[in-house]
């Protein structure tokens, strides 16, 4: 098992009593032992299991390498990740670097990884935040769902939703509904906001047809790995257990993410298209463009 370094942060447990489909007691615990609970009180006889951000390593991997082997169907939570690893407990994430030789050399091998609770349900369903970064300048997001195998060391029955880099679609939330379906939110850059009219259309036509509806206004809107709005797409669970977006959401509180003009009115199209529901459904979708169209026009040519 990888070299374990706290400096401070929440340690992610998922805490099992007996037979824990019959009693479902789970908690987060604080690293240092306050025992924080999520609803449901924790007996003596629960045990924590370290959920480690290696062992989804073969999930993230089959999700985002064509290359990778098949994911498994069933992966272990704790002690994956290589002796010479580094883990690190920060805030409510548990993260992991790996790093062997140097750029250029032959055993040149570079990984961080991380995960956090999203949420785990009494009856056993377990969904975690993650992200992996393979030693270039991505680092992507995963909603990765299950259920806990009973001895709560193993995760079983195993979707794995990816997601994009940081601001590039990159995961920004997830939580259960009172319906007990999973709902996840995705970032956006400003560039993604304006593209909304074509978001139907394959990337390269979505191209075309921003440049030509668009005009100067196109080429300024903001798009990069850092370059997020206060704009989310919003995912809700499908009846086959997939993510289906359901609109894009604006926070009403939130400041506008840049003072640049551009983006404050693209923002703003959101929120006035959503009204106060604060979400941009499908039949929403038509209000948004000609909303867009107006803050591409106040771009100087």
């Amino acid at each position: 098992m990888g070299r374990l370094v706290g400096i401070g942060g929440v340690l992610i447990v998922v805490a099992v009593v007996g037979l824990f489909l019959g009693f479902g007691a789970y908690f987060v615990e604080d690293i240092e032992g306050s025992g924080a609970e999520t609803g449901v009180p924790a007996s003596d006889e629960a045990r924590a299991v370290v959920i480690d951000p290696a062992c989804l390593w073969p999930l993230l991997d089959a999700s985002f390498s064509p290359d990778a082997p098949p994911a498994p169907s069933q992966v272990n939570l704790q002690n994956c990740a290589p002796a010479d690893a580094e883990i690190v407990l920060d805030g409510d994430w548990n993260r992991v670097s790996l790093q062997r030789g140097e750029p250029g050399e032959a055993d040149f091998e570079r990984r961080f990884s991380g995960v956090r609770f999203a949420h785990l349900s009494d009856d056993g369903r377990l969904a975690l935040e993650a992200y992996d970064n393979w030693g270039g300048s991505g680092v992507f997001s995963s909603l990765v769902a299950g259920r806990l195998a009973a001895d709560g060391a193993a995760l079983r029955d195993i979707k794995v939703h990816a997601f994009g880099d940081r601001c590039n679609g990159g995961l920004a939330g997830a939580a259960m509904n009172a319906g007990g379906r999973l709902t996840a939110s995705a970032n956006m850059t400003p560039w993604d906001i304006m593209i909304e009219p074509f978001a139907d259309l394959p990337f390269e036509a979505q191209w075309e047809a921003g440049k030509a509806r668009f005009g100067a206004a196109f080429g300024q809107a903001s798009s990069c790995a850092i370059c997020c709005s206060a704009v989310t797409r919003e995912y809700g669970q499908d009846d086959q257990g997939g993510l289906v977006a359901v609109g894009l959401r604006h926070d009403p509180g939130a400041a506008p993410s840049s003072e640049d003009a551009l983006t404050v009115c693209l923002e703003d199209a959101v929120r006035q298209a959503a009204g106060a529901d604060a979400l941009v459904e499908a039949a929403e979708r038509a209000t948004l463009g000609p909303l867009i169209d107006a803050c591409a026009k106040a771009v100087p040519n």
